[in-house]
């Protein structure tokens, strides 16, 4: 039986073939000084992952396996199988089209000494063009992000968990498919009585979306999954802003000229109008959010 290693690193893959070999090149990179394996969490890839990790692993010189996540689609299924499968008693978790930065793990494995749940910081320059980054506001820097004034939380990218408490907590949800599935995991650990923390060192290289059609989906998707979060958190305290669609209407025909100016311009004005729709949509579908 192999040693236990002191962290596990959980990726969650779907059809990452052609991108995943720059987060692996950057987990070999680290920094860190204890000892971690890397699980592929494959969700279903129709691009032969599996048959290319016995390669990886001699290539990047990495303790990596690959675990079959398919049946439920969805990234928190293939987080959940990651984490049911690591050896560590401490599980770290990135995304495969990425980068993290050399010492990001031993980051993460620092301020996992006063916390159970820690998040890390992102870098949205260096991996994203000013087009990109136009569309949509960045994560605030040097803190944990925010949800209706409630409590914070670990984006699902880059952090590290104690892996029983993970497990104490059920998992990540899998019915949250397409947004909020790290809020209501954070929440969940830290109403439980769990502790959660900041990795300020812990960068990851945040690559968004290239195209702006699937940029726009997901604004709608993360507004609509917003809404169910403040229904089923209201009762512990998360409360909404007020005036936030009206406000958002308000810009909207303010700066409608934003749709014949540049492609950053357009951008943030059809991105802002999703996460109007998708507000309005989760509103109606979860009718306690008000």
């Amino acid at each position: 039986m192999p040693d236990v290693p002191d962290v596990t690193v959980v990726v969650p893959c779907w059809n990452v073939v052609g991108v995943v070999e720059n987060q692996l090149a950057a987990l070999a990179a680290q920094d860190f000084e204890g000892t971690f394996e890397v699980v592929l969490s494959d969700n279903g890839s129709t691009d032969g992952l599996p048959g290319h990790v016995p390669g990886w692993a001699a290539r990047y010189g990495l303790d990596l396996r690959c675990v079959d996540s398919s049946g439920v689609q969805g990234v928190s299924r293939a987080r959940n199988v990651g984490l049911r499968a690591a050896r560590a008693d401490v599980v770290a978790v990135c995304d495969a089209d990425d980068v993290v930065v050399p010492g990001w793990l031993s980051s993460l494995v620092r301020a996992m000494e006063g916390a159970d749940l820690v998040g890390g910081t992102m870098d949205v320059v260096t991996p994203n063009d000013a087009v990109r980054r136009a569309w949509r506001p960045g994560p605030t820097p040097g803190a944990l992000q925010t949800r209706f004034g409630f409590l914070p939380f670990a984006m699902g990218c880059n952090l590290a968990v104690r892996r029983d408490v993970a497990l104490a907590v059920g998992g990540w949800d899998e019915s949250y498919v397409a947004g909020g599935d790290d809020v209501d995991f954070s929440w969940r650990v830290q109403l439980a009585g769990h502790r959660i923390g900041l990795a300020e060192g812990a960068v990851v290289q945040y690559r968004y979306r290239s195209d702006l059609r699937g940029t726009a989906r997901q604004f709608r998707d993360y507004a609509r999954n917003e809404a169910r979060l403040l229904a089923q958190y209201r009762p512990h305290g998360a409360r909404a802003p007020e005036g936030v669609s009206r406000a958002d209407a308000r810009w909207l025909l303010r700066h409608g000229y934003h749709l014949v100016q540049g492609p950053g311009r357009r951008g943030r004005w059809v991105c802002r109008a999703a996460r109007l729709i998708g507000r309005e949509q989760g509103r109606r579908t979860y009718s306690s959010a008000g």
